[in-house]
């Protein structure tokens, strides 16, 4: 029953992403339906093996349960092959590209513009930049990830951090603003237990 249960909540949440004009790929996995606000000519893609946890259940990190992708007219929001998102926040104004086997921890926020002018009631145009998560990167539950950053292959984001520029491939960084902590060459010292 539960299995059944399950087939039938992520069924109805690919059905729900693909109407609001969301590219779903094979054996996507949807816990729980997700908030999607996508505007004319934005895309919103999910790769083949994406997971997608929105509902309480799929992750207790996630403990408000709510899941935003976001995507504005022009813009991007990949999901690429294999990644996993908790209850986070993604929102891409131009362009936000999460790599294959990523995954993003619960509560965290990927946002690619400053969301208004600077200073407010200013003339001055909105700032934004394109953000590139690399492939096998882990970003720690509650972080912030803001415009313009790349995040290298294999990186580690300390959970609760922000990061507010470019993260070099396979080093860990943590704090606000983030620095690096640590570097080493291949995969993630964890990988190799």
């Amino acid at each position: 029953m539960k299995r059944l249960i399950l087939v039938l909540i992520r069924g109805v949440a690919a059905f729900y992403v693909r109407a609001r004009g969301g590219i779903v790929g094979r054996e996507v996995i949807l816990n729980g339906v997700p908030g999607i606000r996508r505007k004319g000519s934005g895309r919103l893609i999910l790769g083949d093996g994406v997971t997608v946890n929105t509902a309480r259940w799929a992750n207790w990190l996630g403990s408000s349960g709510s899941m935003m992708l976001s995507v504005d007219n022009g813009a991007t929001l990949e999901l690429k092959r294999g990644c996993g998102v908790s209850a986070s926040q993604l929102i891409a104004n131009v362009g936000i590209e999460i790599g294959e086997e990523a995954m993003i921890g619960a509560g965290c926020l990927l946002c690619d513009s400053d969301m208004h002018e600077l200073p407010l009631g200013s003339d001055r145009p909105v700032a934004m930049a394109p953000i590139k998560i690399g492939r096998r990167a882990f970003v720690g539950a509650r972080s912030i990830i803001l415009k313009g950053v790349t995040i290298g292959d294999g990186a580690v984001i300390g959970a609760g951090s922000v990061v507010t520029c470019d993260v070099p491939a396979h080093s860990l960084v943590a704090g606000n603003p983030a620095r690096i902590v640590r570097t080493w060459s291949g995969p993630c010292p964890q990988e190799q237990l």
